[in-house]
């Protein structure tokens, strides 16, 4: 059951930032255009709502879609090491979860009131939450995926891709500022992630938990003994 909640987290999360990045881009470039006039024009950071920053020019809601998108991924990684690896993390692993759901939610605070209120808002300590929200998910997600396997490992896979470290030094630089529809394969990353957990849930192997006491649980197909004064029987 876990498993199937963070991926149904997973998957809203990836469906709402899909939906925050057609409102930037639908209209202004279809899928693979980045050359004609309304489509560059819209590439400009200015446009930019993940993370908005000044000068900035809000497009319809995506600002709003985006601030829920990234709060529903902070909740879903309060469980995420025990729906890839099923086991509790470490001293290191447990410390960067911890400051990654706190970063990631401050974001996802401030985008969601620069969508409310049409001005930028930052984060609380903007560069001390903004560099761990950068670098720290993408360390983290590499180690889980180590310990991942099967569907979990594929799940630790994509949701790497989606990290903000890979997607902003890769895929989201286009041709003049941003690429168009780079928070949609973004999303979309991200839900494979949640359809990942969702295969684990129903296909993967179960492993068999043993009790303390199972040890002492007597083999019924062994015929019992027992001491009488002429000796064992």
């Amino acid at each position: 059951m876990l498993r199937v909640g963070v991926g149904l987290l997973l998957g809203t999360s990836g469906a709402l930032m899909f939906a925050a990045s057609w409102q930037r881009w639908a209209g202004a470039c279809s899928w693979g255009d980045g050359d004609s006039g309304p489509c560059s024009v819209r590439q400009d950071h200015l446009y930019d709502f993940v993370v908005p920053t000044g000068p900035w020019e809000p497009v319809g809601n995506a600002a709003e879609l985006a601030g829920w998108s990234l709060l529903v991924l902070a909740l879903a990684f309060v469980a995420l090491p025990w729906a890839l690896t099923g086991r509790r993390p470490g001293v290191f692993s447990a410390t960067a979860l911890v400051g990654v759901v706190l970063a990631t939610a401050a974001v996802g605070v401030a985008t969601l009131r620069s969508g409310l209120s049409g001005d930028v808002v930052e984060p609380f300590a903007p560069y001390l939450v903004g560099y761990v929200w950068f670098l720290v998910p993408t360390v983290l997600l590499g180690r889980f995926a180590v310990a991942a396997r099967g569907w979990a490992l594929a799940a630790a896979i994509w949701l790497f891709l989606a990290t903000p470290f890979i997607a902003l030094t890769s895929y989201a630089i286009g041709p003049y500022d941003a690429r168009p529809w780079w928070e949609a394969a973004w999303g979309v990353l991200t839900a494979l992630a949640g359809l990942c957990l969702l295969g684990a849930a129903a296909f993967g192997a179960r492993p068999r938990r043993e009790h303390p006491g199972d040890a002492h649980v007597p083999d019924a197909a062994q015929p019992s003994r027992t001491i009488s004064p002429t000796g064992i029987h």
